[in-house]
């Protein structure tokens, strides 16, 4: 059996698949398998894919017959081939330091408790060209983690943190024990955009976590990406609110960084409401609807929250509602 099964899910990502395969094949650990996941590509992918495999026996390949969705149904289909004992998922577009996967086996060879191992990584655009770190917590949280390596009862991370935001910024930079995965399950694929947020905190809330602050992944940022349009469509905010849920289970969340996060929802989705368009009415009910589950008293924050941003700065926010927001599309047809 290989030490880690590396798996790659590619969609259309031609232009970044040699270096990114490239830095798996040329990683020093090299007791591993590679699957190498096509989810039929429109471009030529599966030509470029092909030539690789036939050049190197460990790598195995799975085409899709059509297109599966998500992207969390192809980690879950690589995950139930994988025959190693971790599993590292490489996305497709992305690449990695040649000491990734020796840097992260390290501490998990050492400790058998730990699930997930993960690192910093290095935020690159679609050339290559380095746009600074991908810091693991945002700068309204305790940032003393990131100053050090460490390792540490996930479930503390889930409590403090992972109601506010998912400090595994990138799945290309976390290596997993496969043993953990069989206890949690799959990924959840209803989930468009933040379903490794969940995946995350579902292996965290049974294993310890170990970080490594040096930056060995290289993580790529997109101008026209799924993300940016889940964000524009107001779906990203019903799904956060549906993460907060299923993590408060885990246990009663760090209370500012919870109050905290409300807000940041409470805010995005105001602005959404007044400014932008492309959030359709049946997702603003479902939001309304999640949240209230969330916070039986939401209601009244939710009505507090609203007619207090309208007023504000001299009736701004009701201007803009009135002249620019929703009221001018409905009163216009």
């Amino acid at each position: 059996m290989p030490k880690v099964t590396v798996i790659i899910p590619n969609y259309n990502h031609v232009r970044y698949l040699p270096k990114r395969i490239e830095s798996v094949l040329h990683q020093t650990e090299q007791d591993i398998e590679v699957l190498l996941l096509d989810d039929c590509s429109p471009d030529n992918s599966r030509e470029v894919i092909t030539q690789y495999a036939a050049q190197d026996d460990r790598i195995k390949l799975v085409f899709n017959e059509e297109n599966s969705g998500s992207t969390f149904h192809q980690w879950n289909k690589g995950i139930a081939l994988a025959q190693g004992e971790y599993i590292w998922i490489a996305e497709s577009d992305d690449y990695a330091d040649p000491v990734l996967l020796e840097t992260l086996l390290r501490p998990m060879e050492k400790d058998s408790t730990i699930g997930l191992a993960y690192c910093e990584s290095q935020m690159i655009d679609e050339n290559n060209n380095a746009l600074g770190i991908h810091y693991i917590m945002p700068k309204e949280l305790d940032g003393a983690l990131l100053k050090q390596d460490f390792i540490i009862d996930g479930i503390e991370l889930v409590k403090q943190f992972m109601s506010f935001c998912n400090i595994v910024p990138n799945a290309s930079g976390v290596l997993i024990r496969r043993s953990v995965l069989d206890q949690v399950g799959p990924a959840d694929a209803s989930y468009r955009l933040v379903g490794d947020w969940l995946f995350w905190a579902k292996i965290m809330a049974t294993s310890k976590v170990a970080f490594v602050t040096t930056p060995l992944n290289y993580f790529r940022q997109h101008t026209n990406n799924v993300r940016s349009s889940t964000l524009r469509n107001g779906l990203a905010l019903v799904e956060e609110a549906r993460v907060m849920k299923v993590i408060k289970a885990f246990g009663e969340p760090n209370a500012i960084n919870y109050e905290m996060k409300i807000e940041n929802i409470l805010g995005k989705w105001f602005y959404a409401f007044i400014s932008n368009h492309a959030m359709p009415f049946s997702l603003h009910r479902e939001l309304y609807q999640k949240l209230c589950d969330l916070e039986p008293s939401f209601p009244r924050r939710f009505a507090k929250y609203f007619f207090s941003t309208l007023i504000e700065n001299k009736f701004s926010g009701l201007r803009q509602l009135v002249g620019d927001g929703i009221l001018k599309r409905i009163l216009s047809k």
